[in-house]
C-alpha cells in the first residue's frame, strides 16, 4: 500500500514537471509569436514613412532639374539680349565716333585754311619760304604744302565767283604770268622747326 501511494505520488510529481515545462513552453512560443507579430507591425510601421521619403526625394530632384533647365534658359536668354545689345551699342558708338572723328578733320581742316592763309600773306610780304619757316616754327616743306593750299582754295573762289557773276566786258589785259616760287634750302632752316605729317603746328 505504501509502495502504491509512493508511486502515485512520484507520477503526479512527473506529470506536474511536465506539465510545467509545456505550459513553459507554450509561453515562450507565444511570447515569441508576439516579438514577431510586433517586429512585423514595426516594418510594416517603417516601410510606410520610407517609401513616402523616396518619392518625396524623386519629386524634390524632379522640381530641382525643372528649375535649373529653366535658369538656363532664362540665362540664356539673358545672354542672348546682352549680345544683341552690345552689337547695337558697338555699331553706335562706330557712328558716334566716326561723326565725331569727321568734325574734328573738318574743324582741323578749317584751322589749316587759316595757317595757309596766314602762311600766303607773310609771303605775300616778301618774306622767303626758308623765314617763314623759321619765324612759324614749321619746316620749310610745310610753308611750301600751305601755300599751295591757299593758291588752290583763292583760285577755287575765283572759278566761282566767275561762275556766278553776271557777264560782263573781257578784260582784255595779258594776264600776268604767276610768280615763282624762289628754291628753299631745307639747310637754311633752324634746327628748332619740327617737320610733320601733314600740316605742322608750332610748339606752344
Amino acid at each position: 500500500m505504501v509502495e502504491r501511494q509512493t508511486s502515485d505520488s512520484r507520477r503526479k510529481r512527473r506529470s506536474s514537471a511536465t506539465l510545467a515545462r509545456l505550459e513553459a513552453a507554450r509561453r515562450r512560443r507565444a511570447e515569441q509569436l508576439e516579438r514577431e507579430r510586433e517586429n512585423e507591425r514595426r516594418v510594416d510601421a517603417a516601410l510606410g514613412p520610407f517609401a513616402e521619403a523616396v518619392t518625396a526625394i524623386e519629386a524634390v530632384e524632379r522640381r530641382r532639374e525643372d528649375r535649373i533647365a529653366a535658369l538656363e534658359a532664362q540665362l540664356d536668354r539673358k545672354l542672348a539680349e546682352l549680345d544683341r545689345q552690345r552689337a547695337a551699342k558697338g555699331a553706335e558708338f562706330e557712328r558716334s565716333a566716326e561723326q565725331v572723328r569727321a568734325d574734328a578733320e573738318m574743324e582741323i581742316g578749317e584751322w589749316r585754311a587759316v595757317m595757309a592763309t596766314s602762311v600766303a600773306e607773310i609771303r605775300a610780304a616778301d618774306v622767303g619760304a626758308a623765314e617763314t619757316a623759321a619765324l612759324l616754327g614749321i619746316s620749310a616743306k610745310t610753308v611750301t604744302a600751305l601755300s599751295r593750299s591757299a593758291a588752290a582754295s583763292e583760285a577755287g573762289k575765283h572759278r566761282s565767283d566767275g561762275a556766278t557773276a553776271d557777264a560782263g566786258p573781257v578784260d582784255a589785259s595779258p594776264v600776268a604770268s604767276p610768280a615763282v616760287e624762289e628754291p628753299v634750302d631745307e639747310q637754311d632752316v633752324s634746327s628748332e622747326t619740327r617737320p610733320y605729317s601733314d600740316v605742322d603746328v608750332p610748339a606752344d
